[in-house]
């Protein structure tokens, strides 16, 4: 995994009084861009997706999706995809250029986040309880076969951690409410309205940042999920 960190000597204090850091104004403007782009990209998702929905209403189809998770964390020191996690969805899409091309709307929920190996002494989990709102492109490549790619506003509706099965209140990781993330798989329908896929999400936006101390030195850095996805569908 890709570890991103900051190298502080002691440990932050964002109260501290006096000229704030430079890492003190680049959290500001990072945190206005988040915004900024949030708003545009969410703008964007929804207005293509009415106009395109408003084109081609007679042909107007929908469906639901369940699938497992293989899920990792991005930047808090742990390697491998060991959380699995359940994913449950309802999809609305639109075909065109003669059901070569659809353009679908999701509205997901996912279960991500980090797990530990129990031969690191301890067990640590992040459970990441999100709502995913992904619009994806489909192009049907050959046969039955499909590829798709899309963005994903997603929304962190419950972030938790544990070690050895207790709760952690307070382990000094932030977790933001707002991730956008990217899609990329394929689909395969094997039979009318049954359907197999696989997709790779990363985050284009941290989920949030985390605190790691290595030989006695604190690191602090962003994190992002990165998960593959397993599932089924049935389109009505």
């Amino acid at each position: 995994m890709n570890n991103i960190y900051k190298t502080t000597n002691s440990p932050i204090n964002p109260h501290s009084r006096g000229k704030q850091s430079p890492l003190f104004w680049k959290g500001r403007v990072e945190r206005l861009f988040s915004i900024l782009f949030r708003a545009i990209t969410l703008t964007i998702m929804l207005l293509f997706t009415f106009e395109t929905a408003t084109c081609y209403a007679q042909v107007f189809k929908g469906g639901a999706s369940i699938g497992l998770l293989a899920t990792q964390v991005d930047g808090d020191d742990l390697g491998g995809y060991h959380k699995p996690g359940l994913f449950l969805g309802i999809f609305a899409n639109v075909p065109f250029k003669e059901n070569k091309m659809k353009i679908q709307l999701e509205i997901d929920y996912a279960q991500k986040g980090s797990r530990s190996q129990s031969s690191n002494g301890f067990r640590y989990r992040m459970a990441l309880h999100q709502i995913e709102i992904p619009v994806i492109f489909g192009w049907n490549c050959w046969k039955d076969l499909s590829l798709e790619a899309g963005l994903s506003s997603n929304i962190i509706a419950s972030a938790k951690e544990y070690i050895d099965k207790e709760l952690v209140l307070a382990n000094g990781n932030k977790f933001y409410f707002f991730e956008l993330g990217g899609i990329a798989g394929v689909s395969y329908m094997f039979k009318e309205h049954y359907a197999l896929f696989f997709r790779f999400n990363y985050s284009f936006s941290p989920i949030g940042r985390g605190n790691i101390i290595r030989d006695g030195r604190k690191y602090q850095g962003y994190m992002w999920n990165n998960a593959m996805l397993f599932g089924f569908s049935y389109q009505f």
